[in-house]
């Protein structure tokens, strides 16, 4: 271990001295324009917010990857599952916190699964990646902006809009490992007041067996465990007048899957089909460049088959989101914001108790915010939401974000805020559930500094996290039971390094350290203290270097650390689990694309280069291994 943080150490401070002996290149991006840190356009220098932008560049020198593999290269977010069988459950693991802490959105507006079994999150697996043209990364509790789930950080995925002429069409074709294949196409574009964008993609793969073969059997014979995508998205945005714009939208996705018994057990007749209806609209109303009103409505529809041994589960789980607010520049240094937000949540469900026919819960939330912008350097936001919850009443979260520009070269920052979370209806009303749960409530606080060195060659951010919860909610395998721990306590550090050392390379460093303990009351009055990140590494890094070789010639690579972390495993009953070791593991990925004209290139992916095999990433589980992807992708 030591060895290896000296080399990491020594290959830092070695690109740190070439970049030292380069012509000057530019890296900043205090000077760039966000909308998720605070729900309207903002410089990056105006916010103490920690937000991470991933480019439409990056994401065109992606290709052939998945919304999952690019998150899974960002600093304290590690998705498990991302290396094993492309049919497995990603699961979102953001500071330490499972995905249903961090809500996943769609420009700006929340795409949740109401049956509650991913935490409210939405399934990674359903987002492709070709209908995305940047995403938004804000870390630390949110919930005065973006309400009860934005507790870890939240992910806005930005949608492709249209073009700058009438008509273009988009679209790529990627064959890769395991009879993979996908194809996208795409129209874009814009004619007086109207622009609009229209995508369709498929995507289907043989995968391999979801399920590792344990070591006692000579000669397995585990089948492949494939999955089927399709995917549609269309938005249109209508100026109505000179002021109002209004953008309609919707998004379709369904995937059908095969998938195992469990660790080690394979299954020959495990199914499961879902899809995903998401679909609204969003106006947005401008008040003579001082602010605008924006209003956004959505609905969304998941429904979920699954087929095994067990028998057949069917669940319907269906949200509504309403929300008005606006933002207004009271001076060139002081703005303002307000609003409120509406969501309910329902489940149809004929599974569980026989059936419990429809459940729901709602609530409606206002909210509003103060903002200091650059005076004299200094910028600071406070901000406070209310909650009326139609199960656990009035709810009070804060936030606290000041932050100070020393100079163009020099931003220092922190934040104190406060969030809420109410149960899923699945942990409330399931046959695992009970009704008796209580919210659960957090208070974050961060501290950091971003700093812009070696003649703005080097733009370097570190960040000091700490994450108290009460009540957390956890299911609890060995009894089948979704409880209360009395509190969790997280911490961590997060370090990212963005490098031009020459014209044309690109480095991106990131390390990330995490630790969390719950304390519980097993006994009356005796607590007891432990580690529950399971399947959460402490540490995690990644380097990433980017060398665009010509003018048509780009190469990059990736080498990504995941530290050892530890798993439950359940073996067939009557055995008690066991708490496994995972080990530390190291994997190196590629990317070469050839632009052989500006409209239209050809690129290999290749991923796990080495072909390491021998590593878990969930215990019993099988790994990807060595596998590569190569297409060609277009612009017209």
């Amino acid at each position: 271990m030591k060895k290896k943080s000296s080399m990491l150490t020594f290959g830092l401070l070695a690109i740190c001295y070439a970049a030292s002996a380069q012509d000057s290149a530019q890296v900043s991006q205090l000077n760039t324009f966000v909308v998720t840190a605070t729900k309207f356009a903002k410089k990056q220098s105006e916010t103490g917010k920690v937000l991470t932008v991933i480019t439409s560049q990056q994401l065109a020198q992606s290709a052939g990857r998945t919304v999952a593999d690019v998150l899974n290269e960002q600093a304290g977010i590690v998705i498990n599952g991302a290396g094993s069988n492309p049919g497995k459950n990603r699961e979102l693991y953001f500071r330490g916190a499972t995905s249903q802490y961090t809500p996943i959105l769609m420009d700006g507006i929340p795409v949740a699964d109401a049956t509650g079994l991913t935490g409210s999150a939405i399934d990674l697996r359903l987002l492709p990646v070709d209908m995305v043209e940047r995403i938004e990364i804000l870390r630390g509790t949110q919930s005065t902006m973006y309400g009860a789930d934005a507790i870890a950080g939240v992910v806005n995925i930005i949608t492709k809009k249209g073009g700058d002429k009438p008509v273009s069409a988009y679209g790529d074709l990627v064959w890769g490992s395991n009879r993979s294949l996908k194809g996208s196409l795409g129209l874009r574009g814009q004619q007086d007041n109207v622009d609009y964008n229209v995508n369709f993609t498929h995507y289907e793969t043989d995968g391999i067996s979801e399920a590792a073969a344990p070591d006692t059997l000579k000669d397995p014979q585990f089948d492949r465990d494939g999955i089927k995508q399709n995917a549609f998205m269309a938005n249109v945005g209508i100026q109505a007048t000179e002021h109002l714009k209004l953008r309609p939208f919707l998004f379709y996705s369904d995937y059908k899957s095969l998938y195992d018994g469990g660790p080690f057990v394979d299954a020959l007749k495990n199914n499961n089909k879902s899809n995903l209806i998401h679909t609204g609209i969003r106006g947005d109303y401008d008040l003579n460049g001082k602010g605008q009103v924006h209003g956004n409505f959505a609905y969304q529809k998941i429904t979920r088959r699954d087929e095994s041994a067990w028998g057949v589960t069917d669940l319907d789980g269906r949200s509504y989101f309403g929300e008005l607010y606006g933002n207004y520049d009271i001076t060139d240094w002081f703005q303002a914001l307000a609003g409120v937000e509406y969501r309910k949540s329902e489940m149809f469900d004929t599974t569980f108790r026989n059936p419990y026919g429809i459940r729901d819960q709602y609530n409606t939330s206002p909210y509003a915010a103060l903002f200091i912008r650059n005076l004299h350097g200094f910028s600071l936001e406070l901000g406070g939401r209310y909650t009326m919850h139609s199960k656990y009443g009035n709810n009070f979260t804060y936030t606290i974000n000041p932050s100070y520009l020393v100079s163009d070269k020099l931003k220092i920052f922190a934040s104190i805020a406060s969030g809420f979370k109410a149960p899923t209806l699945t942990a409330l009303y399931s046959i695992w559930g009970s009704e008796d749960l209580k919210p659960e409530h957090a208070t974050s606080y961060e501290a950091g500094a971003q700093a812009f060195l070696l003649n703005d060659k080097l733009n370097l951010r570190a960040v000091v996290f700490k994450r108290d919860m009460k009540d957390v909610i956890a299911f609890i395998p060995a009894t089948n039971k979704y409880v209360n721990f009395n509190q969790q306590h997280d911490k961590g550090l997060e370090v990212e390094a963005a490098i031009q050392p020459a014209k044309g390379l690109n480095v991106r460093l990131t390390y990330a350290y995490v630790d969390g303990k719950v304390t519980t009351q097993n006994v009356p009055g005796k607590d007891t203290t432990y580690n529950n990140l399971v399947r959460r590494p402490n540490h995690t890094g990644t380097l990433n270097i980017g060398y665009q070789v010509t003018k048509h010639l780009f190469v990059s690579s990736t080498l990504r650390h995941t530290g050892s972390r530890y798993d439950q495993y359940y073996p067939p009953f009557p055995q008690p689990m066991e708490v496994v070791q995972l080990e530390a593991y190291t994997l190196l990925d590629a990317y070469v694309e050839y632009r052989f004209s500006p409209k239209a290139n050809i690129f290999f992916n290749a991923n796990n280069i080495t072909n390491n095999k021998k590593y878990w990433e969930i215990y019993g589980y099988s790994v990807l291994g060595f596998n590569m992807a190569a297409g060609v992708s277009f612009s017209l």
